[in-house]
């Protein structure tokens, strides 16, 4: 069953047509990733998910509910977050206080209490020795870290990630793409954006290919990674 179905999306920027009649699937439980070049309509996608972008025409619906004209604040509070591109972190505030803005909406107590513990102590345990200390102050790896901690302190059903390996070392490339696994096994639902294409596609069940604003390709993670046209136009294994 699709925790969130996507169909016919049209979004425009002043004169722009950035996404071009976009149809996907996200299964619950499943990794699905978004794979294209830069300016390819992959951001577009999730800020018209997120409310970020308002859509010109077709609909997205998350568990049976149109969200097409709901505000961002009440998508993330249907269930749906996102770590955005450039992390986006609060770096005037503690790294404490911006894993808690993510739980701003939330009323169950201890709840987010144990969120907090599993974020900090298992998935980021960096995070926990910086709790003190200004989110500007950190790497950046561990603002990575923390934009996407931040975005699980919702609680979300469906988390969306645009680019979180993004100008990372490679080392911490394989402890994002690791945590995103663990993240997936306790049941949450990844829509994620990334142009390390090779790494997306190998964790990701499904992934759909955007040029231009369409989807040009689609299959589960297997078939894309084999498939010619993606490994010569996005792994960079050319003739």
């Amino acid at each position: 069953m699709s925790i969130l179905k996507v169909r016919d999306l049209n979004v425009h920027y002043g004169g722009i047509h950035a996404l071009k009649g976009v149809s996907l699937d996200v299964p619950e439980g499943t990794i699905v990733t978004l794979i294209g070049a830069n300016g390819a309509g992959k951001t577009t996608t999730l800020r018209a998910i997120t409310g970020l972008a308002r859509a010109s025409s077709g609909s997205i619906e998350f568990r049976g509910r149109d969200i097409s004209s709901v505000s961002p604040h009440e998508i993330v509070r249907l269930g749906i977050s996102m770590a955005a591109e450039g992390r986006r972190i609060f770096y005037n505030l503690t790294v404490l206080e911006n894993l808690m803005m993510g739980a701003y909406h939330r009323q169950d107590t201890e709840e987010v209490k144990k969120d907090l513990e599993w974020i900090s102590g298992v998935l980021f345990p960096r995070l926990r020795e910086r709790f003190s200390q200004k989110g500007g102050t950190l790497s950046g790896g561990e603002q990575q870290m923390l934009a996407v901690g931040r975005a699980l302190m919702s609680r979300p059903k469906l988390l969306c990630l645009d680019e979180p390996s993004l100008g990372l070392a490679p080392l911490l490339v394989q402890e994002v793409f690791r945590v995103l696994s663990e993240i997936h096994d306790e049941g949450c639902t990844i829509l994620l954006v990334e142009q390390n294409a090779k790494a997306a596609l190998k964790i990701a069940d499904y992934g759909y290919v955007l040029r231009g604003g369409t989807i040009t390709m689609h299959g589960t993670g297997e078939e894309l990674l084999a498939d010619e046209r993606v490994r010569k136009a996005y792994l960079g294994e050319g003739e």
